[in-house]
């Protein structure tokens, strides 16, 4: 028996049931951020119909996470080149002890 828990979240003025093993408080981050980011396509364009503010809505959401998956990436080469420096340095250090 998996432990769901299940909550009733209002998004663009319409009621919806989550159901997720995540908490409670987490469940309700995603809604507003939902939320929120329907009220901006909605308020840049009032004559949307609530299918097309959710569509744009979710273009959105997903261009938020290929940018960050992108920022992660390029964080992490970022991160191997500075660890493959470290270890350089760390050998050649190591070297000039021995000299002296």
């Amino acid at each position: 028996m998996s432990d769901k828990n299940k909550l009733v979240v209002k998004i663009s003025g319409r009621e919806y049931t989550l159901s997720s093993s995540e908490s409670r408080e987490y469940m309700l981050s995603l809604a507003d951020l939902v939320d929120k980011k329907m009220q901006q396509v909605t308020c840049s364009d009032p004559t949307l119909s609530t299918a097309n503010a959710a569509v744009l809505t979710a273009v959105n959401l997903a261009d938020d996470c290929i940018r960050l998956k992108k920022n992660e990436q390029a964080l992490s080469q970022s991160i191997l080149a500075y660890t493959e420096k470290i270890r350089a340095l760390e050998e050649e250090l190591a070297k000039l002890k021995r000299r002296y």
